[in-house]
């Protein structure tokens, strides 16, 4: 290659990487899916104590990282305080749809620590 090829490729490569990180700084907040409206933000909603707000952030009440497989396994039998659900109730596509927004919230989170998935409402009432 030559020297003018060579700089022709780093500076696209450059511009590539800055164009990039630009689109992700702008990116949406992930949509929260409704089997997880439905069933989880109850508890795992951000000012309530019942559920560990933690998997926002794919970490556990000890700090440690949640895998994928953790999450399903408390969803579908349960652990503690949380309630089992059954595939009659959450189907493994719903299933897949929540650790999905879960993980994609931790990213997003990573980027914008300020954002707040599921605040609790002020009095509990429906607005």
């Amino acid at each position: 290659m030559n020297r003018k090829t060579l700089l022709i490729a780093a500076t696209a490569l450059v511009l590539g990487m800055l164009l990039t990180g630009a689109r992700a700084q702008a990116q949406e907040p992930p949509k929260m899916p409704y089997v997880f409206a439905m069933y989880c933000v109850m508890c795992h909603k951000l000012g309530v104590q019942i559920g560990p707000v933690g998997i926002y952030d794919m970490i556990s009440k000890s700090g440690n990282p949640l895998h994928e497989q953790y999450i399903r396994n408390n969803t579908r039998f349960g652990f503690n305080a949380m309630p089992a659900f059954r595939v009659s109730e959450v189907t493994p596509k719903e299933l897949n749809a929540i650790v999905a927004y879960l993980k994609d919230v931790a990213a997003y989170r990573k980027t914008h620590p300020d954002f707040n998935p599921a605040k609790a409402t002020q009095g509990g009432v429906k607005q």
